[in-house]
C-alpha cells in the first residue's frame, strides 16, 4: 500500500492559518490595515517571516495587490531570501522600491518575475544596498551598471545574468570577482554574449580569467572553444571548474578541458567530433555525462574502456542503440539515467542496475520487454518516466509486482499505455509502499470517472498518493 499522509506539523499549520489570514486582511486595494499589520508582526521571528513569504508569494492565482501588500508588510532586514514571482508592469518600480528600503539583509535574491531591465538605475541602486547578497538572479536584465553593481558584491556566489543581455563588451569586462562560484550567462547555442563583435569565445575566455574561483557556468553552449584559446596562450592555465557545455567540440578542444579543468566532474558535450566521446574516459573525475547526437561506437568504447564511477548519463539523439544490459556492466554505480529519441535493448536480462535511481525515457524505440526488465532489474528505483507508446497489459503489470516488490519506487509515469486500466492502478497502490505519483493516467485505458472515484477513496483512507495529472 502507498505511504498514508503524515499529520501536518505545527509549524506548517500556524503558516497556513497565519498566511491565510493575513491574505485576508491585506486583500483591499487601499492597504489600510497595513501600518497595524506591520506592528503586530515587528515581534515575529525572521525564520516566521520568511516562512510567510515564501507562502504567500508561492500563490500564483493571488491578485498582484495582494501580495504586493503582503510583501510590503512582511518583508523586514532579518528576511535572507525573496522568491518575488511574477507581478504586472504597474509593480516593478514599488517592489524594487520595497526591496531596497527593507531587504537589506537578503542572501537570495530572485527578479525573474519582475522585468527591472526598463529600470536600470533603480537595479542599480537596489543592488547597491543589498550588501550580503549571495546569489542574485536577474536573466535579461542587466546592462553596463548594473554589472558595475554586482562586481561590488562582495559575498556573490551564484549569479545568472544569461539570456537577451543588456551589456557591452566593455560592461561584462567589469564583472571580476574572487567569490562568484556559479555563472548563468548568455543563451542556448548561442556563439555571441552581446550584440558587439567579438563577444564570443575571447569574451568568455576573458571572463574565466576574471572569475578565478568559478565552478559552474551555465547556459553557454562554446566554453570548450573559450578554454581552447587560453591553454593555446598559456598551456599551465588552470580554472576550478567542475562543469563544462562544449558544443562542436573536437580533440583539440577536448585536450584544452582536461588540461585547464583538473576538478572537472561534469560535461554536455553537443554534436562532439570524431573521437572525442571514446576519450570521455581521460577526464580521471568524471560524475554525469551528457551526450547530444554522439555515435554509438564511440559511446560502447567510452563505457567500455573508462571504468569510470559515473553517477549521471543523458543521451540526447544519440545515434544506433543503446544495450542497457551493457551500461549495467559499464557504468555499476550508475543513480540516473536519461535516453532521448534513441533505440533501447536490454539483451541480457540477469545483469542488474544495482544503483539506478532514476530514469527518463523519452521518444525512444523501446519494447515493453526493456520497460519491464528494468522494472524488475532495479531493485533501488525511485523514478521511471516513459513517454514512448507501451503495450503493456494488466497481466504484465501483474507478473512484475509478482516477482518483485517495487518498494523503493515513488513516481512511476507511463505516458502512454494504452492497455493499462484501473486494475492497474489499483494492484500498483496496494503493492508499492512508497508510491507517491502514479501517471499519464490520461494515456491509459482509465476514465475520468474512474480517476474521481480512486481519487475520493484514496482521500478517504489518507492514502498519500496523487494520480496525474490533476484535474
Amino acid at each position: 500500500m502507498s505511504p498514508k499522509k503524515q499529520p501536518q506539523s505545527l509549524n506548517s499549520l500556524t503558516i497556513d492559518v497565519l498566511s491565510n489570514r493575513l491574505i485576508e486582511v491585506l486583500s483591499d486595494d487601499e492597504g489600510i490595515y497595513s501600518s497595524d499589520i506591520q506592528k503586530f508582526m515587528a515581534s515575529s521571528t525572521s525564520d516566521g517571516l520568511q516562512s510567510l513569504l515564501d507562502k504567500i508569494l508561492g500563490y500564483v492565482n493571488l491578485d498582484a495587490n495582494t501580495r504586493y501588500n503582503c510583501l510590503e508588510v512582511l518583508l523586514r532586514e532579518d528576511v535572507k531570501t525573496l522568491e518575488v514571482g511574477i507581478f504586472p508592469r504597474f509593480y516593478y518600480v514599488k517592489i524594487l522600491d520595497v526591496i531596497a528600503q527593507r531587504g537589506t539583509g537578503l542572501q537570495h535574491l530572485n527578479l525573474k518575475g519582475v522585468w527591472a531591465r526598463d529600470y536600470p538605475h533603480l537595479l542599480t541602486h537596489l543592488l547597491l544596498s543589498l550588501k550580503f547578497l549571495k546569489t542574485l538572479m536577474i536573466p535579461h536584465m542587466a546592462d553596463d551598471r548594473v554589472i558595475q553593481a554586482i562586481a561590488s558584491l562582495q559575498h556573490l556566489v551564484k549569479l545568472d545574468i544569461s539570456g537577451e543581455a543588456c551589456y557591452s563588451c566593455t560592461g561584462i569586462r567589469l564583472l571580476k570577482s574572487a567569490s562568484i562560484r556559479i555563472l548563468d550567462i548568455g543563451s542556448f547555442g548561442k556563439l555571441n554574449l552581446c550584440q558587439d563583435a567579438c563577444s564570443g569565445y575571447e569574451l568568455v575566455a576573458e571572463i574565466l580569467e576574471n572569475l578565478p574561483n568559478l565552478n559552474v557556468l551555465k547556459t553557454y553552449s562554446f566554453t570548450g572553444h573559450s578554454l581552447l584559446l587560453l591553454y593555446e596562450k598559456n598551456s599551465n592555465f588552470k580554472t576550478k571548474l567542475t562543469y563544462i557545455h562544449a558544443t562542436d567540440c573536437d580533440l583539440n578542444v577536448f585536450t584544452a578541458m582536461t588540461a585547464t579543468c583538473p576538478y572537472l566532474e561534469n560535461v554536455h558535450v553537443n554534436c562532439p567530433r570524431e573521437g572525442v566521446v571514446a576519450r570521455l574516459g581521460d577526464v580521471g573525475r568524471l560524475l554525469a555525462v551528457k551526450i547530444t547526437k554522439g555515435e554509438e561506437v564511440e559511446l560502447k568504447t567510452f563505457l567500455r574502456d573508462s571504468r569510470s564511477h559515473l553517477d549521471t548519463l543523458k543521451l540526447n539523439h544519440s545515434g544506433g542503440s543503446l544495450d542497457l544490459s551493457e551500461l549495467c556492466e559499464s557504468a555499476p554505480y550508475l543513480s540516473t539515467l536519461e535516453c532521448y529519441q534513441m533505440h533501447l535493448k536490454f539483451i541480457n536480462p540477469l545483469t542488474f542496475f544495482m544503483c539506478l535511481k532514476k530514469v527518463h525515457i523519452l521518444y525512444c524505440d523501446i519494447s515493453d520487454n526493456v520497460v519491464k526488465t528494468l522494472l524488475s532489474n532495479a531493485p533501488f528505483l525511485r523514478s521511471i518516466t516513459v513517454g514512448c507508446p507501451l503495450e503493456m497489459t494488466d497481466g504484465d503489470m501483474f507478473r512484475i509486482l509478482a516477482e518483485c516488490t517495487l518498494e523503493n519506487l515513488e513516481e512511476l509515469l507511463l505516458n502512454d499505455a494504452r492497455f493499462l486500466t484501473v486494475f492497474s492502478v489499483e494492484l500498483l497502490a496496494d503493492n508499492c509502499p512508497n508510491l507517491r505519483l502514479l501517471g499519464s493516467l490520461t494515456g491509459w485505458e482509465v476514465t475520468q470517472e474512474q480517476i474521481d472515484s480512486l481519487r475520493v477513496l484514496l482521500a478517504l483512507s489518507n492514502v498519500d498518493l496523487t494520480l496525474w495529472p490533476q484535474t
